[in-house]
C-alpha cells in the first residue's frame, strides 16, 4: 500500500462531495460530518460522475439513472447498480487527507 495525499481536509465541507484526481484515476471524497470517506468516482451502472449526484447522510445518489450507495462500505443500496463502489481508506492528519492506494495498479501512484 501507498499512502497519497488527495487533498485539505477544508476542501470537503461538511455534508458534501467532492472529486479528486490522481494521475488517470478519478476519487470521490465525501463528508458527512461524521467522517471523510473516499470512492470510485464513476458509478458502477453507467459510469456517471457521483459527483454531480446527491447526499443525504451517508447514502450518495447517482445523477443519472438514481442507483444508491452507502458511502462508508460502497454497497449499493438500490439499483439500477449491481456492483458496489470501490472504497479506500482515508487518514486526516494535520489538516490534510490521505488515502491508501493499492500497489498492484500502478497507473495510480505518484512519483
Amino acid at each position: 500500500m501507498t499512502i497519497q495525499r488527495i487533498c485539505k481536509k477544508d476542501d470537503v465541507p461538511v455534508g458534501s462531495m467532492k472529486q479528486f484526481d490522481l494521475k488517470e484515476s478519478e476519487f470521490l471524497v465525501v463528508n458527512t460530518g461524521e467522517r471523510f470517506y473516499c470512492l470510485e468516482a464513476r458509478c458502477t451502472h453507467a459510469g456517471a460522475p457521483l459527483a454531480e449526484g446527491d447526499l443525504d447522510g451517508d447514502i450518495l445518489t447517482c445523477p443519472w439513472h438514481y442507483s444508491q450507495f452507502r458511502v462508508s462500505d460502497g454497497s449499493v443500496v438500490r439499483g439500477p447498480a449491481n456492483n458496489p463502489l470501490n472504497v479506500y481508506d482515508i487518514t486526516v492528519r494535520d489538516g490534510q487527507l490521505f488515502i491508501e492506494l493499492n500497489e498492484t495498479r500502478p497507473e495510480l501512484l505518484i512519483d
